[in-house]
C-alpha cells in the first residue's frame, strides 16, 4: 500500500470547493434494543455522504478513498447498544459517527423504526449535518 497523500494535491471546484463524490448507504437494518420496548425492531437507516475526493491519479487503493464498509461497521456497533431512546438518538448518533472519518464532509441521515404492532405507525428521524468550518 502507497501513501501517496503528501504528494496529492486537493481537487477543486471553479470557485475553490473541494471537488468531492458521494456515498449512498441505503437499507442498512439490524435488530436494536429500544428503552421501553420487548421486542427488537429492525430499525432502517439510510445514508448519503459527501466525501472529499482523494485527488488526482489516486492509486487503487481502499485506503485512498472513503470506504462504506466503514460507515456499515460503525452502524453494527451503534446498533448493538442497549436501551437506545428513539429514532432522534440514533440518527444523532449515526452523524456523529460518519463525521468521526476525516473524508467526510456532510450526512444525512433518515431512520425508521416499525411500529410495535402492525396496526402502529411508523417513527423517524432525519437530519443532516456538515463538518463545522468546511462548506
Amino acid at each position: 500500500m502507497s501513501d501517496d497523500s503528501v504528494k496529492r494535491t486537493m481537487l477543486v471546484q471553479p470557485g475553490g470547493a473541494p471537488l468531492t463524490y458521494t456515498i449512498l448507504v441505503r437499507g442498512f437494518s439490524a435488530a436494536v434494543d429500544l428503552a421501553g420496548r420487548t421486542d427488537r425492531p429492525q430499525v432502517r437507516f439510510d445514508l448519503t455522504l459527501t466525501v472529499t475526493h482523494p485527488g488526482p491519479g489516486f492509486p487503487d487503493d481502499i485506503a485512498a478513498v472513503m470506504s462504506y464498509e466503514d460507515i456499515v461497521e460503525d452502524l453494527r456497533r451503534l446498533c448493538a447498544e442497549s436501551n437506545i431512546s428513539g429514532a432522534e438518538y440514533l440518527a444523532d448518533r449515526a452523524a456523529d459517527l460518519c463525521l468521526s472519518h476525516a473524508k467526510v464532509r456532510r450526512v444525512q441521515v433518515d431512520v425508521t423504526i416499525p411500529a410495535a404492532d402492525s396496526a402502529g405507525s411508523a417513527a423517524g428521524a432525519g437530519l443532516t449535518r456538515g463538518r463545522p468550518g468546511l462548506a
